[in-house]
């Protein structure tokens, strides 16, 4: 934290009380209370903020990985949450106004022992505009950092635009052959022969949370091959926390746990026995909108060598329709595994 500002400047919540409550849902634009991260936040001078966020315990979809570090899908959704509540309370954005995403970027610390167990968490966060402010737009970015008893714990940053209705209708349909389909309804583009891949070779514990499936049979590649690939983005759109509420394309929170898990596959298992690969850091930049309503292509490749062996960096193209409508880079580094074995199984069928 900065040293210049008082305990006393900290929200309550910050300080351990409170936990219990959460701000409004629709200033996070959230449905379910559950998925509702902040709990306080307090402006100490202008464009700097402490919010307290809350990590909730035994969560369906954020949860440790095997090496024990957090999941770094809470640690931006915690930003993706501060971006929208302060554009309302603070920037006086109205509430009718859509958001539009263009990039997100974070690094995570690495684990260490007791990282569950530390205490309360706040985020310090510094916002800033980078556009004049109209009354049909304002265009933000954010740097924060997630601090607890152990230390920093994260680092990110967000860029976005908020912006009325009516622009973004015109926005949305930019780029479009046939007009987006109505929030809500059920769209399932699924490629012949594709299978959801197996929860444990994405680095997940449950089925449902799955995003990636492959396009024919497992992947082949010995170990001495650098870690590449393609696959197809599998958006369930009965999933509690990607869809919390309907959307019209598919959610940024959903392709940047698409690159994360297209990543992890493609890494195979950590080049160590009794490892883990562990995201450390990553980014995503949005150039368009994913389609409900087509397929789209995780195309992996291996952005540099790495410096060591247990180090890796890969880069994630979401291509739709022949243009490339997400761009994102994933670094991953091995570390002892502090959970239960991971056991190595194929892929399951997709139902139509």
């Amino acid at each position: 934290m900065s040293g210049d500002v008082l305990t006393a400047d900290i929200p309550k919540d910050a300080r351990g009380e409170g936990f219990e409550r959460v701000v409004p849902r629709r200033l996070v634009h959230k449905t379910a209370a559950d998925e509702v991260l902040l709990t306080d936040a307090v402006r100490v001078r202008p464009g700097h903020f402490f919010l307290a966020v809350r990590r909730p315990a035994g969560h369906g979809l954020y949860r440790p990985d095997a090496a024990g570090a957090g999941d770094p899908t809470l640690f931006v959704e915690m930003l993706r949450q501060t971006a929208i509540y302060l554009s309302h309370r603070f920037y006086g954005v109205p509430l009718d106004h859509p958001f539009i995403f263009c990039a997100l970027g974070f690094d995570m610390a690495a684990p260490g022992a007791g990282d569950a167990d530390d205490g309360t968490v706040v985020l310090e966060v510094r916002c800033r505009e980078t556009k004049e402010r109209s009354p049909k737009r304002a265009a933000m970015t954010l740097e924060a950092t997630l601090v607890s008893e152990g230390g920093v714990r994260a680092t990110g940053n967000v860029t976005w635009q908020a912006v009325d209705p009516g622009r973004y209708a015109v926005v949305r349909r930019r780029g479009c052959e046939q007009p987006p389909p109505v929030p809500g309804a059920a769209v399932t583009p699924v490629q012949p022969g594709a299978r959801v891949m197996a929860p444990e070779l994405v680095g997940r514990e449950r089925a449902m949370d799955v995003v990636v499936a492959e396009l024919g049979l497992p992947d082949e590649r010995t170990a001495a091959e650098e870690p590449g690939g393609t696959w197809l983005l599998h958006a369930d759109q009965s999933h509690p926390v990607f869809f919390d509420h309907p959307s019209d394309h598919v959610p940024g929170m959903l392709l940047l746990e698409a690159v994360r898990q297209a990543s992890r596959a493609a890494l195979g298992p950590a080049p160590a026995p009794l490892c883990e690969w562990t995201m450390s850091g990553g980014r995503v930049e949005f150039a368009a909108y994913c389609e409900l309503t087509a397929p789209a292509r995780l195309v992996v490749r291996q952005s540099a060598t790495p410096g060591a062996a247990d180090e890796a960096a890969l880069v994630v193209e979401v291509v739709q329709d022949g243009r490339t409508v997400a761009s994102g880079s994933a670094r991953w580094k091995a570390a002892p595994a502090s959970g239960p074995g991971v056991v190595r199984a194929g892929a399951q069928e997709v139902v139509a």
